[in-house]
């Protein structure tokens, strides 16, 4: 019950210099609540190894702006677009949709034909499930750094062949 009572007192206690912390990195109130938030889960699964208060003043810190560099990273890798109504409008243009859907067939056609099955499963976890790293990791009996690399081997593999098929074209 210790560890609970003084991981939470420190996080509580420095909740305002927290928040300005994460609201400097990441720009944006609500973003730095999230983070805070994700940030105290975190330190929640390592409780038991926190023994004094400086010790979760320390670690708090230290995660949340690890949480914020984080989520900087994640949302600079896959920027939000805006909703552009004129473009989704049923006038869509029909030969940009049959464009898109022989993209979408080649790139299924190379996933099938030239990714191992374990490249396939990591894709779809990723890609299509969502799935964080680590939940794939642990579903698939590998470390997180291996379903990594495992992704972006398949991604390369993917992107150079769709190139090189579409130059030939």
């Amino acid at each position: 019950m210790k560890e609970k009572d003084t991981l939470t007192s420190a996080f509580v206690r420095l909740r305002y210099r927290l928040h300005r912390i994460a609201s400097g990195i990441l720009g944006d109130s609500d973003d730095a609540d999230d983070a805070l938030q994700d940030a105290f889960c975190r330190l929640w699964a390592h409780r038991e190894r926190i023994k004094t208060a400086g010790e979760a003043e320390a670690m708090s810190v230290t995660t949340v702006h690890n949480v914020c560099i984080d989520f900087v990273r994640r949302n600079s890798r896959s920027p939000m677009v805006g909703i552009d109504e004129s473009r989704d409008t049923i006038d869509d243009n029909a030969d940009d949709a049959l464009q898109r859907e022989h993209i979408l067939d080649d790139v299924q056609r190379i996933i099938a034909q030239n990714l191992s099955p374990q490249q396939r499963r990591v894709l779809d976890l990723r890609e299509v499930q969502g799935l964080s790293f680590e939940a794939i990791a642990e579903m698939l009996s590998m470390q997180p750094a291996a379903v990594r690399m495992t992704l972006s081997r398949a991604r390369k593999t993917i992107r150079e062949i769709y190139l090189n098929t579409s130059d030939n074209e």
